[in-house]
């Protein structure tokens, strides 16, 4: 009888595993859910708002592990095949190859051919004009690093091209927040109003415009259907005064304010610049104040929600280069990152991130409200357990800098993606991993690996940068 229980039971254990298989396979999205966008309002309405960057706040479905067979990298201390940052063509070492296939495999997984979009986080099926962004640059990155044809890529960005021809705007002028990656559609709040959706955000596509100029520039074939989409799209809605504004639709109305602060708004603002839009409000030294934080002298805004991450600081220097301008603060974030390694004996990377649990994204703040090093959600409010550990910024840190520190770097990376079939997205402070596996992580992996294999430049040619920045470049 015992002998019998027992074999009931293993085959129902044998069953249930099974079933977990397959349904990993089939879908196995690692959280799911609805989204706000930007800070929530204040309720008092005391000081007006100015919209931020987007995120993307989900629910959970599950705690996805990945069942599948890892790919070990191997990695030693004396890592002999780590080459240090030069100005010469660089080959990838064995480990960078296969974190650039782990990155490959999300963007295989999570394309949908029927818009040409990849999802924004594995298993949600939305998507911002930032993560579009993130997408284009990952397909440019492929085509680089050797991983993905020609072919591939422009079958892959003709599609998204024409989506973005063709899918509805709000109120008809410039694209809604987000949009469902599977059918081109708005979604999320208001996303069936005649409003289609509940606004814009001109940083979103202030960084969507650099990559679209990055297309016209390196694949003319697609210059026709570049012209269609900005001419489309009213972008002069998102300049008003020398500087951005986003709008955000609500229960009480529809609010049109300013966007965007120290770093992400010198960032996006670089879009627009490029299709000749007067934004130079974005780069005066206005509403700036300085703070030491440990020591370290830095620059942080004084408007209201001013997050600041290091994220725009990587893809401006990844993207289009060095300005060496009073705003462009990467050296001064990577010493902030330095010192604070040295002091605690632990690795600190702030950036903003997806999370696999409460409160789903998170900007990881150098300095937020008179405070260093805080962890806060969309909305500003601090986070307990937060991430102290992001791959995606690791990684863009150790391909821009050649010390120690860098190396150690990269060696995190590796070893924080050991045993997952795609890059997680970093280290929580109670260690735990967050596997809130997402396009933005694996995005700016593979744009780091492709900056490194191209002499260390960034994609956009200096001399139309430096024409740009004279305001000399005629679109």
């Amino acid at each position: 009888m015992k002998l019998i229980i027992g074999r009931i039971i293993l085959l129902w254990i044998a069953l249930f595993l099974f079933s977990a298989a397959v349904f990993a396979e089939v879908d196995s999205p690692s959280f799911y859910g609805k989204r706000t966008i930007g800070p929530v309002e204040n309720n008092n309405e005391k000081a007006p708002l100015s919209f931020q960057r987007r995120s993307l706040v989900l629910t959970p479905l599950e705690d996805n592990k990945q069942n599948e067979e890892p790919q070990f990298l191997m990695v030693e201390k004396g890592d002999q095949s780590i080459q240090p940052v030069i100005n010469a063509k660089t080959e990838l070492s064995r480990n960078e190859k296969l974190l650039a296939k782990k990155a490959h495999y999300y963007f295989e997984r999570n394309w949908n051919p029927s818009t040409g979009f990849t999802d924004s986080v594995q298993g949600y099926h939305h998507v911002t004009m930032w993560d579009v962004a993130s997408d284009i640059s990952a397909q440019f990155s492929l085509e680089g690093l050797g991983l993905q044809s020609k072919e591939m890529t422009n079958k892959k960005l003709e599609q998204l091209l024409t989506t973005l021809s063709v899918m509805p705007l709000y109120n008809n002028q410039l694209p809604n927040r987000e949009y469902n990656t599977k059918t081109g559609m708005p979604s999320g709040l208001y996303s069936s109003h005649k409003s289609n959706g509940n606004g814009w955000s001109a940083l979103d596509i202030g960084r969507l415009l650099i990559w679209l100029y990055i297309i016209e520039q390196e694949k003319p074939e697609f210059s026709s259907l570049i012209e269609k989409i900005t001419t489309t799209w009213v972008l002069s809605s998102a300049v008003s005064k020398q500087t951005l504004y986003g709008t955000k639709l609500s229960k009480k109305g529809e609010y049109y304010r300013q966007e965007g602060r120290l770093g992400y708004l010198q960032y996006a603002s670089f879009g627009f610049l490029l299709f000749g839009f007067d934004v130079s409000e974005s780069y005066q030294k206005k509403h700036i104040e300085q703070v030491s934080i440990e020591g370290i002298s830095f620059l942080i805004d004084t408007r209201n929600m001013p997050f600041s991450t290091s994220d725009p600081y990587i893809l401006m220097r990844l993207e289009v280069g060095n300005f060496q301008q009073w705003w462009d603060q990467l050296n001064t974030i990577y010493l902030l990152h330095k010192a604070k390694e040295e002091r605690t004996k632990k690795h600190w990377v702030f950036g903003e991130d997806s999370m696999n649990k409460s409160p789903w994204f998170a900007y990881n703040n150098l300095f937020f409200y008179g405070k260093s090093w805080l962890s806060t959600s969309s909305g500003g409010k601090p986070i307990e357990v937060f991430q102290v550990f992001s791959n995606k910024v690791a990684f863009g840190f150790s391909v821009l800098f050649n010390d120690e520190y860098a190396l150690n770097l990269r060696r995190d990376v590796i070893n924080n993606s050991l045993y997952s079939r795609v890059i997680p997205t970093g280290i929580y402070s109670d260690s735990s991993v967050n596997t809130a596996y997402n396009i933005n992580t694996n995005s700016m992996i593979l744009s780091s690996l492709w900056y490194k294999v191209n002499n260390n430049s960034p994609v956009i040619k200096r001399d139309a940068m430096l024409k740009v920045m004279q305001g000399q470049l005629k679109h």
